[in-house]
């Protein structure tokens, strides 16, 4: 699939739908010591995969009578297969994400906090970049009306590429 642009405008399932997609076919990519990178200033738990019928049993079995995965347990998932990188900002939201108990379970993922004047957000992994104006959080997904740009490492690997660089420039100057 080529690069597009999404928008939301409040409403639809575009935005959750890619992010299902995307991120369902990471996990079934299997182990890498490549990380993913998850960036947004505010940062929330939300329902990620819709599973009423099981159909994303297979990728989180012991979960199988769930109607709903949410991101935390999703996030969760993907530390076992490589290394999962947040970046968010200090305030009351994106710390109390950070404060979940399912992290204490996690040996591979990790925290860092930017500074308030950070703005950066998306999603970064091998296989594309998703960014734009949308917050990961349950309004950035499901309410505001936002817009983003997914990128495949098909059509744009320099662009992945050089999000890698800034990425990892970023988190090694960030606070844990």
């Amino acid at each position: 699939m080529p690069s597009r642009d999404i928008w939301s405008h409040g409403s639809g399932t575009a935005l959750q739908e890619l992010l299902a997609s995307v991120l369902s076919n990471l996990l079934l990519q299997g182990s890498s010591t490549r990380p993913a990178y998850f960036s947004s200033p505010w940062m929330s738990d939300f329902p990620l995969f819709q599973n009423h019928f099981g159909e994303f049993s297979a990728l989180f079995p012991d979960r199988p009578d769930q109607t709903q995965i949410r991101f935390t347990e999703y996030l969760a998932r993907l530390s076992e297969h490589r290394p999962v990188r947040v970046i968010a900002v200090h305030n009351s939201t994106s710390e109390a994400f950070t404060r979940t108990p399912i992290w204490h379970e996690c040996s591979g993922i990790e925290f860092r906090f930017a500074p308030e004047t950070y703005h950066e957000k998306g999603v970064l992994a091998p296989d594309f970049y998703i960014e734009g104006s949308m917050n990961l959080t349950f309004s950035g997904v499901f309410i505001r009306d936002e817009k983003i740009t997914y990128y495949t490492e098909r059509d744009s690997s320099a662009r992945i590429t050089r999000a890698y660089l800034e990425f990892d420039r970023r988190w090694v100057g960030l606070i844990q």
